[in-house]
């Protein structure tokens, strides 16, 4: 085990204008309960805690991006992926105009706490996936509740659209609670400039799939918090996991604000995954919530 790195801490804080997503809606799938800072937050949309799942392995079920065990029929492979008339499945399309302010703008504010920190890249047959040496240094919290940052992944396109406009590539940040709760921030990338942040990354991606033994280390540390857009309005709404078996509840927060990266960078994995995103999902009633990036 690596011990936890010696760095500054970067502190950005995101402004939550958000409002009326029931998470109990979400959570009553798996009888999750929910945490409340007030009966506004609780309407808004606050994470799980007790009995919220633990993030699934996803090689539970035989799943791929394309052909007779694709998109389309997760549904049968996993039951928690079928939407259904009132599933709150990811990803999803935002209506920039259809996003919703709550008052005050400061209720369910999430706060970024990342830092410099070494990882380890693997090629896990269907992404391109970097875990932290330390799995508790780096943390996002929302309400007063840590969610820990346990790994990042790229998706070629993006999974969300906007106005339904897809993006060249879609990262995501995947943080959960000692509980279990799970919360994900997604960057949306469009081409442009090579995004610096990950450079190792892009240069030492393992072509072909690995295992524990055959991880690769990267050589510079990686901030995630240099990945995300600052100043960006990011999109809140209760939703579930991109992949089988799909779990729901995840408290998402998609920047709308695209980050760059570079067409070489985005054909490094275009040439290993040619696609791996799931399709937009039925919204089902759910509100997005309208959220300030500071």
């Amino acid at each position: 085990m690596i011990a936890r790195l010696a760095a500054s801490r970067k502190c950005r804080v995101i402004g939550v204008a958000a409002v009326a997503i029931s998470f109990g809606l979400a959570a009553c799938s798996t009888g999750s309960t929910t945490t409340t800072a007030s009966s506004a937050s609780a309407a808004a949309g606050s994470p799980a805690t007790s009995g919220s799942p633990a993030l699934p392995a996803q090689d539970e079920v035989a799943w791929t991006y394309s052909g007779d065990t694709g998109p389309e029929n997760w549904g049968s492979i996993a039951p928690g992926c079928d939407p259904g008339p009132t599933g709150s499945q990811s990803p999803i399309d935002i209506e920039a105009a259809a996003l919703v302010a709550e008052t005050p703008a400061t209720a369910g504010a999430v706060t970024i706490d990342y830092l410099p920190t070494v990882f380890e890249v693997e090629n896990t047959g269907r992404t391109i996936e970097a875990i932290p040496a330390d799995l508790h240094a780096n943390f996002i919290t929302i309400e007063g509740k840590k969610f820990y940052l346990q790994q990042f992944h790229l998706h070629n396109p993006s999974e969300h659209t906007v106005d339904n406009s897809s993006f060249g590539m879609e990262l995501h940040l995947v943080n959960k609670s000692d509980d279990g709760a799970l919360a994900v921030l997604g960057v949306l990338m469009n081409t442009g400039d090579a995004n610096s942040a990950l450079t190792d990354l892009f240069t030492k991606t393992p072509t072909t799939e690995t295992d524990e033994a055959s991880m690769v280390a990267l050589d510079e540390k990686i901030d995630p918090s240099d990945v995300i857009p600052v100043g960006s309005k990011v999109a809140r709404y209760s939703g579930s996991l991109t992949t089988p078996p799909c779990t729901e509840p995840v408290v998402w927060s998609v920047f709308l604000t695209p980050s760059s990266v570079s067409a070489t960078q985005l054909d490094a994995l275009s040439a290993i995954f040619p696609g791996n995103h799931r399709p937009t999902q039925p919204l089902n009633g759910r509100v997005v919530n309208d959220v300030e990036y500071n």
